[in-house]
């Protein structure tokens, strides 16, 4: 069961969703929330060497971007803290100096879940987009994380599940956290396996029915044969369940289908107009 949740905090319209949907699983499942703000010393003051007349100009650059990076991270936690308080939600508040990726990674081990923006950027001081920390956390995150889109629905989470499943040990991990975080019990959950045969797809599928249904939740199985790519299956038959999450492994190589191959992860992480828990 839920009982903590780290949303990751960085002023973007998709970490606003993030928080979002957050806020809406906190309710749902009595847990208690942690907003991390990071401020990015060693990006900010790292970089090209500069000339001797230069390094004095950087430095005063440095310490101004710092600022910046002080009060920002100030003005998100206020932000997070009032919307908690707002609806009754407990909780903390953390501003950490340090890599994005380390700082995340060292503390969602201390929470059930982990709540990101998709297209969070939370080197936004020295660079444009941060595809690299969301994929580094996905490789290294040691539990779940809830990937959210900006365009993710404001009622919070859907009652309509899709989990996509391969066989692999990533996905049956997805699966069983899915399954233990208590989401499960009051939503409708849809199991699809994608294969170019359908009988090995029904067969896989049929497999992770039984194991949800060995920890006490109904699925309802889905074959999938289909000449659209697995991620654009997956898609399409998620939008004709209207299934608003989707479960599923994170970088690991598939049994027979390969969902979750790098390429095919990045794909629907990246596509995905709907959050997506995935598990390493």
């Amino acid at each position: 069961m839920i009982k903590s949740v780290l949303v990751c905090l960085e002023g973007s319209p998709s970490s606003e969703a993030a928080i979002r949907v957050a806020l809406s699983v906190a309710r749902e499942c009595e847990a208690a929330m942690t907003g991390l703000a990071i401020i990015d010393e060693p990006d900010i003051r790292g970089g090209a060497a500069t000339s001797i007349g230069g390094a004095s100009y950087k430095h005063e650059r440095d310490d101004a971007l710092m600022a910046d990076a002080h009060k920002d991270a100030d003005d998100w936690v206020a932000q997070f803290r009032q919307r908690c308080e707002s609806v009754g939600v407990p909780s903390q508040s953390l501003e950490v100096v340090g890599k994005p990726v380390a700082s995340i990674v060292s503390e969602m081990q201390h929470h059930d879940l982990t709540v990101i923006g998709r297209d969070a950027n939370f080197r936004y001081s020295t660079q444009a987009e941060d595809a690299h920390t969301r994929e580094a956390i996905l490789h290294r995150a040691p539990r779940p994380i809830l990937i959210v889109p900006e365009s993710a629905p404001a009622g919070g989470l859907s009652r309509t599940v899709l989990i996509a499943y391969d066989g692999s040990g990533a996905a049956r991990r997805a699966m069983l956290s899915f399954a233990a975080s208590g989401l499960a019990r009051s939503r409708d959950v849809h199991i699809a396996t994608v294969d170019e045969m359908g009988d090995l797809a029904w067969r896989m599928a049929n497999r992770g029915v039984q194991i949800l249904r060995e920890v006490g939740i109904h699925a309802t199985l889905h074959n999938l044969v289909s000449p659209l790519s697995n991620s654009d299956a997956l898609f399409e038959h998620g939008k004709k369940l209207r299934a608003g999450l989707m479960v599923m492994g994170a970088f690991s190589k598939s049994r027979i289908a390969e969902i979750f191959t790098h390429s095919a992860t990045r794909s629907l992480v990246e596509k995905s107009a709907i959050p997506l828990y995935m598990q390493h």
